[in-house]
C-alpha cells in the first residue's frame, strides 16, 4: 500500500467514524493504535540496528586509521656540568694571610 492509498483510507475512516457503533469505534481505534505501535517498534529497531552498524564501522575505522598528529619530539636535558671551583677575589681567599 502506498502513501496516497493509506491517506485516502484514513480520510474515509474519519468521515464515517461518527456513523459507527461504539463497539466498532473502540475496535477500529484499538486496531489503529496496535498498528501504529507495531510500525513504531519496527522503525525504532531499524534505526537502532543502523546506529549499531554505524558505531561498529566507526570503531573499526578508528582502529585502522593513522594518527594525524605528529609525534612529540623528545625532550632534551642538558648534561650536568662539572662542579666549578669558587672564584675568590681580594683578601677572602683561603690562602690569604690573616
Amino acid at each position: 500500500m502506498n502513501k496516497r492509498e493509506l491517506q485516502r483510507h484514513l480520510y474515509s475512516l474519519r468521515l464515517g467514524y461518527d456513523q459507527l457503533s461504539k463497539a466498532h469505534q473502540i475496535e477500529v481505534t484499538s486496531l489503529l493504535i496496535r498498528t501504529s505501535h507495531a510500525c513504531l517498534e519496527q522503525l525504532r529497531d531499524d534505526l537502532h540496528e543502523s546506529d549499531a552498524a554505524t558505531n561498529r564501522r566507526k570503531a573499526k575505522k578508528r582502529e585502522t586509521e593513522l594518527d594525524t598528529k605528529p609525534p612529540l619530539s623528545p625532550v632534551r636535558v642538558a648534561e650536568p656540568s662539572k662542579p666549578r671551583k669558587p672564584k675568590y677575589s681580594g683578601n677572602h681567599a683561603p690562602s690569604a694571610r690573616r
